[in-house]
């Protein structure tokens, strides 16, 4: 069978106008990902806090809420370890989290050197109606080393980001497979230009 080449430029032209609008969708879903990540419904900053201290209660009504909490430690060659627990309306636990914040400085042959993990970032998901709590524990005397910051998030990014990778993923094979012809003068091009800058 013999295809007109006419025709055939024709196809390509199309399929690559396809690609084009579905790389637009594609970058839509990026730039909707990063601001969702990045739109806070609400934020409030917690300087004093209480050992065992209960956040809440959050109220999760039809729509799925997401809560980011962020903590600061300020010690100076110390380490605190914070625990936090998610809870239900009837105090019950849901899931836990946690981990080691810490901060270390000193001199060595080569001067001043510091190293640290001060921060502690978690999303907690709540999908289910209801009423939540945040109970956060560690150390009371280590409390006035910490800053905390609760905030609602509008919601999450991931999936956007997700949708994207793999239309993006799709996008890229189908350009390959559709200008097979011109990746390959490209390739054999590239290849051409690396020979001539490696025999000089």
């Amino acid at each position: 069978m013999i295809v007109d080449p006419k025709q055939k430029l024709k196809n390509i032209y199309f399929y690559n106008n396809l690609i084009l609008i579905t790389c637009i969708f594609c970058v839509i879903c990026f730039i909707t990902a990063i601001v969702l990540e990045n739109k806070t419904q609400s934020s409030k900053n917690y300087y004093y806090m209480q050992d065992g201290q209960l956040f809440g209660p959050l109220k999760v009504k039809s729509s799925p809420l997401i809560y980011e909490l962020k903590s600061y430690f300020y010690g100076d060659n110390q380490s605190i370890y914070l625990s936090g627990e998610v809870l239900d309306e009837d105090k019950d636990t849901l899931y836990e989290f946690g981990k080691d914040l810490w901060h270390e400085s000193g001199y060595d042959s080569e001067g001043y050197w510091s190293e640290s993990d001060r921060q502690l970032s978690v999303k907690l998901s709540f999908t289910e109606p209801g009423t939540y709590y945040i109970k956060l524990d560690t150390d009371e005397k280590m409390l006035p080393t910490l800053k905390l910051t609760l905030l609602c998030k509008k919601g999450s990014g991931i999936p956007h980001f997700m949708i994207g990778c793999y239309i993006l993923l799709f996008l890229s094979i189908a350009f390959i497979f559709i200008n097979a012809k011109w990746v390959k003068e490209k390739i054999i091009r590239i290849n051409e230009i690396l020979e001539e800058m490696a025999d000089d």
